[in-house]
């Protein structure tokens, strides 16, 4: 499944016991509501696990980091792992500024990520 808009993209892809979704472009105010829709989407399917690949995210605004929040707190009351990876060094100073890397699962890798999934599933 492909979403988009003209600065924004997502793409769905299912992995061994979860989601992959892929953020691409620029996720603001603009493109927070597909993003939302999307990741919430995923949060919701049963999956043990969603991961969001950030490796083709370009910027994040205020609004795209709440949608983010917003979809960890959704995978806590479902019990699904999130992990999010592959950040470019300007997003992830973000999430570094924001704190949000020690409340947040972030790797560096899909096969890092794969594998905390992993880890967390038989715990």
């Amino acid at each position: 499944m492909n979403t988009s808009l003209r600065h924004f993209a997502t793409d769905i892809m299912p992995v061994d016991g979860g989601i992959i979704v892929s953020l691409k472009g620029e996720l603001d105010a603009h493109s927070s509501v597909v993003a939302s829709n999307v990741l919430e989407g995923a949060a919701v399917s049963g999956m043990a696990c969603l991961l969001i690949d950030c490796s083709q995210l370009s910027y994040i605004s205020s609004a795209g980091i709440g949608v983010i929040l917003s979809v960890y707190h959704l995978c806590l009351l479902k019990q699904t792992n999130l992990t999010l990876f592959g950040m470019q060094p300007k997003i992830r100073n973000v999430f570094e500024v924001l704190g949000m890397d020690k409340v947040l699962n972030v790797a560096a890798s899909k096969e890092e990520a794969m594998a905390l999934a992993a880890t967390s599933r038989r715990a």
